[in-house]
Order: C-alpha cells, then sequence, then structure tokens
C-alpha cells in the first residue's frame, strides 16, 4: 500500500525549518533528512509553480528578462495585481503530496521520535509538530488498527 502525507505549498519551508531545528537520533533523524529532502523537492516545484505563474503578469525587455523599477518587478497591467494575488494565494494553499512507501521504515521511525519528543515546544513549534504528526499518524495508525 502507497504512502502518502501532504502539506499546502505555504507550509513546506516552515515544516521543513521545524523539522531541522530537532532534537532526534538515529533512524528518526534519517527520517527527518529524508521528509526534509522531499519537502526541498516539493518547494522547487511550487517555486517553479510561482514563476509560472507570476511571469505573464510583468513587463519583460527585449532579452526576455523581467523588467524592475524600484527593486520590484513591473507590472504589464495594475488592474491585474489582484488577479496575480489571488492565484498566488490559491496556489499556497494548494496541497503538495509527498510519497514515501519506500522510506516507510524511517518515517515510522520519525513517527515514533516524534511521538516521544521530550522537548517543550510552543507557538508555531507546537502548530508544526501537531501538522507533522497528524500527517504521520494517517499514515502510520492505520497499521495499527
Amino acid at each position: 500500500m502507497s504512502k502518502l502525507i501532504e502539506f499546502k505549498n505555504a507550509d513546506l519551508v516552515p515544516v521543513g525549518n521545524f523539522l531541522a531545528g530537532l532534537k532526534l537520533k538515529g533512524k528518526a533523524s534519517r527520517g527527518r533528512t529524508k521528509l526534509i529532502k522531499l519537502l526541498e523537492d516539493k518547494n522547487k516545484e511550487y517555486n517553479e509553480d510561482r514563476e509560472e505563474i507570476r511571469d505573464p503578469y510583468f513587463e519583460h525587455d527585449d532579452k526576455g528578462e523581467r523588467v524592475t523599477k524600484d527593486n520590484a518587478y513591473v507590472l504589464k497591467d495594475k488592474t491585474k495585481e489582484k488577479d496575480l494575488n489571488k492565484e498566488l494565494i490559491d496556489l499556497a494553499n494548494e496541497n503538495s503530496k509527498i510519497e514515501f512507501t519506500e522510506y516507510s521504515e524511517k518515517f515510522k521511525a520519525l513517527y515514533d521520535g516524534l511521538n516521544n519528543y521530550d522537548y517543550e515546544l510552543s507557538n508555531t513549534d507546537a502548530a508544526l509538530y501537531d501538522l507533522v504528526l497528524d500527517q504521520l499518524e494517517n499514515n502510520f495508525e492505520k497499521e495499527n488498527d
């Protein structure tokens, strides 16, 4: 059976940064490293999609480069700025799916490591912890049923 976790595009970097700051050992640490790598790959796709959305909205010079003024890209049509922002918000709220079947054993160790994490978390870290654990639970709790 295929194993899948998903995060909103806007959460890819915060989740990766959160995981990078955790104190984990052994297989749990290796699982974290694999997940961070997969998050980085998805974030690269997300950034490519952002640029694909943004590009038609901006003016380009003879070489095809975006025109800048005051360190900002120049919009072709300022009345379309809301459309651009809506498209970018929609993309940020889309879910990125990460298939991890081949790393299942390492991700299970990460799940166990997070479940038994002894350090106090607060604010954003606590919310990100909950987000990651929920995604891993969706896969590993099913196995225990």
